[in-house]
């Protein structure tokens, strides 16, 4: 019985065996999905339906011939410009990952060809069954080449040899194209294009490698040597056959009926983007039904809190003076966001606010996300830990609503979001969904959490694109004016997209954030970060292993200014110390004796300025000293070494000890001979 080894299967030989004697054994055994008389090719998790398999019927890794021949590496220029890499997923089903050829999600087991580049942000998948399809074309044209080289000799030609002709004609180069591939228009306008006209190329130009491209008008993968219609400014590309139907059309398969399932009355959805992030469902969910009975405050008792509440419907006047921009900002002790009438606070002058629609809450709750089980609200402030929602990700540690069966937690805020809601990146009605590890049609980043979704059109956007990213955005970069969120293409933008945050390229067909006027472009999740605290209550302090002193977590109307390194900025998931306000540290903070930054230039030379009043030139003689880095006596110079020429060339003399240029005094060897 034929047997190979296979790098999937190292444990035991492969064999080839026949599918019917194994009929009952299947690869999805290893988990939940087990389907009994079924077998599942390991490699492009296809079933197995009739023929002879490559397997392991002990371990019930079976695959198919053709996948279990597939090469380490690929190199398939049709769909990508670097060999691709075979990668071993084993069988993990925890999360997903999408093809860039098909653009189907796939879960993370069997095998994936792929090629990465993390330093210059460039990852590039292809599932198997891409990768056969490619294989096979180039298999078959290398086949029919082979045969075109045939020559015979035949008895009723005798005075030449015969040479075997693929199509009619006779021509030297074996290239065809129909007559009406060779007149084809060089430039083409398409209602769906109207900014500029597409022209004609034979292949996907170089400069566009290094991302996936699709179609505009079928949404098929754009492949190297495919002929296009495009437009280089905006990153446009249609293939030839659908730029010829659409430009005799009036619709196209983006544009048709749609097909979504769900009720498109689009009257009662929010809109989105909003002005600002959507951040306070709550409010927007109750701000009709909140009436200002009287001027009076009544008195009330809430589960969360063991003292009586009072009921305010007008601003409390402060005591102090007027508010400065660093005052902690006044939040709901439920929802944890700014406070705004009516409210309740503590009698008894505890540090305890509720809205009013906070304090009135649902116990319980039966939510479309988690239907199996009806969620409790719970207050976690008094276990002293920190959940984190399945809705957006973020920690809290004040209400909360929780199934205890499933862990499955919601903070008040997204428990109360819309279920369906409309976006301006898509035609149709987005449903509220929590798919397993969903990748983001705008950002293009995995996330569990919840996300808005059209099933049928497959397409996805994660919370902080769907609700949080507003219309536009103010930045230090653009001042005066706001930056606007932009969807693809950029018009009249050939160059490449750099995000002016992180420094990476960008993809030029997901959403960004575009400033025309100063020509400044950041991706989404720069300009507006993810808030991994945003529901945190608790003003106090969090030790932490990369900080001497503890850190104090509080809010402020205005952040201070401060400074800190990008990356730093962007990777940091604690809280900082803001510059003012009340001190954590345990230094003495008198300032008088400080260093202050940014200064005029690098603060490359501490031992200069350590040591600038210290230096006094007591006399014009030298003196010698002997170092134990150097063998000879040096000599210290309190005045510039005469050279014998000055020259633009002379490379800078630095100091053997701090490496920074000579500067007086000095010691030196003798004297310093310049070239």
């Amino acid at each position: 019985m034929e047997e190979i080894n296979h790098f999937s299967h190292k444990s035991h030989p492969l064999k080839l065996v026949n599918v019917e004697m194994i009929l009952g054994a299947s690869i999805h055994s290893h988990g939940a999905d087990e389907k009994p008389g079924v077998i599942g090719c390991y490699a492009c998790q296809n079933p197995i339906s009739s023929g002879f398999v490559y397997g392991c019927i002990q371990c019930h890794h079976f695959m198919h011939t053709k996948c279990s021949q597939v090469a380490p590496i690929l190199d398939l220029p049709s769909i990508y410009e670097h060999p691709l890499t075979v990668f071993d997923f084993g069988y993990e089903k925890s999360n997903h990952w999408s093809c860039y050829v098909c653009r189907n999600q796939h879960k993370i087991k069997g095998f994936c060809y792929f090629y990465s580049k993390p330093e210059y942000n460039i990852l590039f998948n292809a599932c198997i069954n891409c990768c056969l399809v490619e294989i096979s074309r180039k298999a078959e044209a290398n086949a029919i080449k082979e045969e075109g080289r045939i020559k015979i000799e035949h008895e009723c030609h005798p005075q030449h040899t015969l040479t075997l002709q693929l199509r009619p004609g006779s021509f030297r180069c074996d290239f065809w194209i129909h007559e009406t591939c060779a007149f084809l228009d060089t430039s083409i306008n398409l209602p769906h294009h109207h900014n500029h006209p597409l022209f004609l190329v034979y292949s996907l130009p170089e400069k566009f490698f290094k991302f996936a491209y699709y179609c505009e008008i079928c949404s098929i993968y754009i492949r190297r040597n495919d002929w296009l219609y495009h437009c280089a400014n905006c990153r446009y590309f249609v293939h030839i056959k659908c730029a010829l139907n659409a430009k005799f059309s009036s619709t196209t398969t983006r544009e048709g009926p749609s097909t979504s399932t769900i009720d498109e009355d689009e009257n009662g959805l929010l809109h989105f983007p909003m002005s600002n992030e959507f951040t306070d469902p709550l409010k927007l969910l109750h701000i009709k039904k909140l009436t200002q009975e009287n001027d009076e405050t009544t008195n009330s008792v809430h589960w969360s809190h063991e003292h009586p509440l009072v009921h305010h419907v007008q601003p409390q006047h402060q005591a102090n003076n007027m508010p400065s921009c660093s005052d902690p900002i006044e939040v709901c002790f439920g929802c944890v966001r700014p406070l705004s009438l009516p409210y309740y606070t503590c009698k008894d002058g505890c540090s305890f606010s509720l809205h009013k629609y906070c304090a009135k809450l649902p116990l319980k709750l039966q939510h479309p996300l988690h239907p199996n089980h009806s969620l409790d609200l719970i207050n976690i402030w008094v276990q002293n830990i920190y959940h984190r929602c399945n809705g957006c990700g973020s920690f809290g540690n004040t209400f909360l609503y929780r199934c205890e069966t499933c862990k499955f937690n919601l903070d008040v805020n997204c428990a109360f979001l819309p279920n369906t809601i409309k976006h301006k990146s898509h035609k149709h009605p987005l449903m509220q969904v929590i798919d397993l590890e969903p990748l983001c049609n705008a950002c293009n980043m995995w996330s569990n959490n919840m996300s808005y979704a059209c099933r049928d059109c497959k397409f996805i956007l994660d919370m902080y694109c769907a609700m949080r990213s507003p219309y536009s955005l103010g930045h230090r970069y653009c001042k005066g004016h706001e930056i606007p969120l932009t969807y693809p293409p950029v018009m009249d933008h050939p160059e490449d997209l750099f995000c002016d945050i992180c420094e990476n390229e960008m993809h030029p067909k997901f959403p960004l954030y575009y400033c025309g006027n100063c020509k400044n472009s950041y991706h989404c999740f720069c300009i507006n970060r993810f808030k991994r605290f945003a529901n945190v209550f608790h003003e106090g302090t969090l030790n932490v292993l990369y900080h001497k002193h503890p850190l104090t977590y509080i809010r402020r109307k205005k952040t201070p200014k401060y400074f800190t390194h990008i990356k730093c900025a962007l990777n940091a998931e604690q809280p900082y110390i803001p510059r003012y306000g009340s001190s954590t540290s345990l230094v003495d903070e008198d300032e008088n004796g400080l260093v202050y930054f940014p200064m005029s230039k690098e603060f490359i030379d501490p031992l200069k300025l350590l040591h600038i009043e210290k230096l006094t030139q007591e006399n014009n003689e030298t003196t010698n000293i002997v170092h134990w880095i150097h063998e000879h006596s040096l000599i210290l110079h309190f005045q510039p070494q005469a050279n014998s020429m000055s020259s633009c060339i002379v490379p800078i003399k630095v100091c053997h000890g701090c490496v920074r240029p000579f500067s007086l005094p000095y010691y030196s060897w003798m004297f310093i001979k310049y070239p």
